[in-house]
């Protein structure tokens, strides 16, 4: 099963800290110096002119400088101002390599890829390179080893991106923006520090890189909202809400939902005996409809670094395996999900994990994780797909809009229809995320779609145009699956602009990235999921700025007083018939009357199955009593008499004086209350 929390002591946690701030500190010093000092782009967003950068005299400097013209220009445009848009850079080309060279010494310690970062320029990896790329071996002779051992790092993100395209993307201008000789060299002494060792072993360390690379982003901001009493701004969100769940929390919400859906399901399951967590129910728990285990979907919708989603895979992948096992017998698919256990991670990926969070840090570190987990099972799994989403869209320009729009000459008008819908609906997306509800505009869309084609059906007016356009439109098909067909096509011409736009010079990478974005993140809002996890924000309304503020006022009033309990709303919306909500929030929404009818709502839907009231000091990192919370799981019941009758286990954990022994009382509890119930 999932690996824990012990797996990573303290002192071990402790290095991860220091490295992630001290390798955040040289990265991001070394990005303001590379900008200013080779590109002559400054800190307030001024850019000085060729003629005075002799630098530029090499062809490949000059293009990256092209490209921060237009960087700046696209940026600009979409709403930042330039010394925001340096600032922003700056972060990028800091988080990126740095999770870069992490992920490469992940990975080398796994054997997924050569010696890369453990001995620099004499790592083995480099000089298999070197023996197949003759120029860069004639760079080496040289005494260019610098130059050359940069080429193979993108190389080597160049040969991952086709499964991680997300992170090791080696095009993108960050990427480009290549740390320099000496500072690559003391970066990856700290990542090859012997104290490190045991980190690179375990996927969890991707989490605790982000938590800390974040850490004085975070100070800084809260410095901000509780001394000088300013209001979060876009960009502070990522830092003031972000936690990392403690590891039991993480199993006891993820157990008792995704594991509780499948032990409803297969009631002869063998999995019941390996959820450490499972709390025993009392009642008649409703029995789930039997369904492939590909079929079944869990999404958390502010996924940080993917830490349910570790929990999730683990439990997928034993589900798959009984499946494997038992297919064909009563009560089991006829067929499985899957032909091998060699294919189940890959299919776990594809089928099974999704994931949304408004920093693409977190983005990027959360396809890692997995992308980890599931080379760890299966090292040669071919990972073709994740289902990770960064909701960090910024509005792309109209004109190349339109420009796509007349070039693509679409024969349908619902592509021009939903591409401008979605620029409309996602302008503020990047603070917002999950919380969006841009399915419904898509939704009315696609709904209207669906009906002319209809209309056209019974008048047999459709012609082979039309068919060839939409394939495979009928009425068996789903919105979301509707939706697939759609998004396919348009992603299919995104990519053929730009490499159209490319041989004619232009730069049009700004809006194929930001569309693509677009498509994505609605991509996962229009499903639907079986269950639903999440350890979402919470920030109160005091704290909000005023398009946070406004927005939760009109899209969630019974909720507005604070991100979680708009979260738990959302959360519930996402969630399929008879799915089931996994969540550790605030306790506010439980007693305060300005969320009454937040609870009579979710109480006239949902039926509490298990709740641990952790109170005050469940998170390791938060001492005092500032923050309350409660972890709980619910499950959608439609039915009122089934509803009412349910009852609901509760663990109280509100004296315990810090997070370990919250544990550890939940851990004495149910193991008592599993005794009572054996001896029922």
């Amino acid at each position: 099963m999932a690996f824990t929390e012990q797996y990573l002591p303290e002192s071990t946690r402790n290095a991860i800290h220091d490295f992630a701030l001290r390798g955040r500190e040289l990265l991001t010093r070394e990005a303001r110096d590379l900008l200013e000092g080779v590109y002559g782009l400054h800190a307030d967003g001024s850019l000085e002119k060729p003629e005075n950068l002799p630098t530029l005299k090499d062809p490949e400097t000059r293009e990256i400088y092209g490209q921060l013209i237009r960087y700046l220009d696209d940026e600009v445009n979409a709403g930042l101002e330039r010394k925001e848009a340096v600032e922003k850079l700056v972060k990028e080309i800091a988080f990126t390599h740095l999770n870069r060279l992490v992920a490469f010494k992940m990975m080398e310690e796994r054997k997924l890829i050569r010696e890369t970062v453990r001995r620099g320029h004499q790592s083995n990896g480099f000089k298999f390179y070197l023996a197949d790329h003759p120029e860069d071996e004639i760079l080496f002779n040289q005494g260019k080893i610098n130059v050359a051992y940069q080429r193979f790092l993108l190389w080597q993100s160049g040969q991952i991106a086709n499964e991680i395209a997300m992170l090791f993307d080696p095009d993108t201008l960050p990427s480009r923006l290549f740390p320099r000789a000496s500072i690559l060299a003391e970066f990856l002494s700290m990542v090859n520090a012997e104290i490190l060792s045991p980190a690179w072993q375990v996927e969890e360390t991707v989490g605790w890189v982000y938590q800390f690379f974040n850490e004085k982003e975070k100070s800084d901001v809260f410095n901000r909202l509780f001394n000088e009493k300013q209001k979060a701004r876009r960009e502070d969100i990522p830092a003031a809400t972000q936690l990392f769940t403690p590891h039991w929390i993480v199993k006891f919400l993820t157990e008792n939902a995704l594991g509780r859906l499948w032990i409803q399901m297969h009631p002869d399951t063998s999995l019941k005996s390996k959820l450490e967590y499972l709390v025993p129910l009392t009642g008649n728990v409703p029995a789930e409809a039997v369904k492939p285990v590909k079929d079944i979907t869990l999404l958390d919708p502010a996924c940080g670094t993917m830490h349910f989603g570790l929990v999730a895979f683990d439990l997928f992948e034993e589900m798959y395996l009984e499946e494997l096992q038992k297919s064909g017998t009563e009560g089991w698919p006829t067929i499985p999900s899957v032909q091998s256990e060699d294919e189940i991670p890959a299919s776990i990926l594809k089928h099974n994990i999704f994931g949304i969070d408004i920093d693409l840090r977190a983005a990027q570190l959360s396809a890692l994780s997995l992308y980890l987990r599931a080379k760890r099972k299966n090292k040669n799994a071919e990972i073709a797909n994740h289902n990770i989403a960064c909701a960090d869209v910024l509005p792309f320009s109209t004109k190349d809009l339109g420009r796509f729009i007349i070039e693509m000459k679409f024969s349908n008008p619902i592509f021009e229809k939903m591409l401008r819908r979605i620029r409309e609906q996602l302008e503020d997306i990047n603070q917002l995320g999950s919380l969006m509800r841009v399915e419904k505009e898509i939704h009315d869309i696609v709904d209207d779609e669906r009906k002319k084609h209809q209309r056209y059906r019974q008048n047999k007016m459709i012609d082979t145009s039309l068919a060839m356009t939409l394939p495979g439109m009928d009425e068996s098909l789903s919105e979301a699956e509707y939706y697939e067909i759609l998004e396919a096509q348009m992603i299919q011409a995104l990519d053929f602009f730009r490499k159209s736009a490319s041989e004619r010079g232009e730069d049009i990478q700004f809006f194929i990235g930001e569309a693509s974005k677009s498509l994505r993140i609605l991509d996962l809002m229009l499903r639907r999921y079986d269950c639903v996890v999440a350890n979402p924000p919470y920030m109160s309304r005091r704290n909000m700025n005023d398009t946070l503020a406004d927005f939760l006022e009109k899209s969630y009033p019974n909720a507005k007083g604070d991100l979680y309990a708009a979260f738990i709303v959302r959360c519930a919306e996402l969630c399929k018939d008879s799915g089931r909500l996994a969540m550790i929030t605030q306790q506010s929404f439980m007693f305060i009357s300005s969320y009454e009818k937040m609870r009579t709502d979710l109480l006239n839907e949902f039926s509490i199955e298990t709740m641990a009231h952790t109170g005050p000091r469940a998170f390791p990192e938060i001492s005092g009593e500032k923050v309350n919370t409660t972890a709980f799981v619910l499950r959608r019941e439609p039915d009122t008499q089934k509803r009412e009758a349910s009852e609901g286990i509760y663990f109280r954990l509100v004296h315990e004086p810090d997070a370990d022994s919250k544990r550890v009382a939940f851990e004495k509890a149910l193991a008592e209350l599993r005794q009572i119930h054996e001896q029922a």
